[in-house]
């Protein structure tokens, strides 16, 4: 019997106001648009290497300055460079996560929450990295998707290489 396909467990408003919130929390985190647009995209990338599918149905895309959601653009780029003190609308209530979901999200934030926007974005930049996959060979004018495929199999790489240094730490 196939399993059926299973709906993203959020969407990529839901999960960027999770930040946002987070930011505010810590004050000194706080997160501008660059920021904020790489730990969504971050929270996505592990989501997809773990195995776990999908973290939001939006498309990713290669812009100039690394991966961006064109909705979370639209939402905050009136923020400009300034800190983002809003919560971005999306349609039903917010949604406060639980469970590995939840936890998942605190790693991200505590992984990444130290770094800059621009930090954030040049990481993105790597050789290697799915933004970088993409860029090589087109024009990022037009703004191309980074497909998920790309991402889950650049970051499930970056999971087992994690998996295989704790089990070599273990033994």
């Amino acid at each position: 019997m196939t399993k059926k396909p299973q709906n993203p467990p959020a969407t990529a408003m839901e999960i960027a106001n999770w930040f946002l919130i987070k930011g505010w929390r810590e004050e000194k985190y706080r997160c501008d648009q660059l920021k904020l647009y790489k730990l969504v995209y971050y929270a996505h990338a592990w989501h997809l290497g773990n195995g776990a599918g999908p973290l939001f149905s939006e498309q990713v895309e290669a812009w100039p300055h690394g991966p961006v959601v064109p909705a979370l653009y639209e939402a905050f780029k009136g923020a400009g460079r300034n800190p983002i003190n809003f919560l971005g609308s999306h349609l039903g209530s917010y949604s406060v996560y639980s469970g590995k979901l939840e936890k998942n999200l605190k790693k991200i934030w505590k992984t990444y929450k130290k770094h800059s926007g621009v930090s954030l974005s040049n990481t993105t930049h790597d050789p290697g990295e799915p933004w970088s996959v993409v860029a090589k060979n087109q024009d990022l004018r037009s703004k191309p998707p980074i497909p998920n495929d790309t991402i889950k199999d650049i970051f499930r790489k970056k999971v087992e290489k994690i998996s295989n240094e704790q089990n070599f730490e273990d033994g």
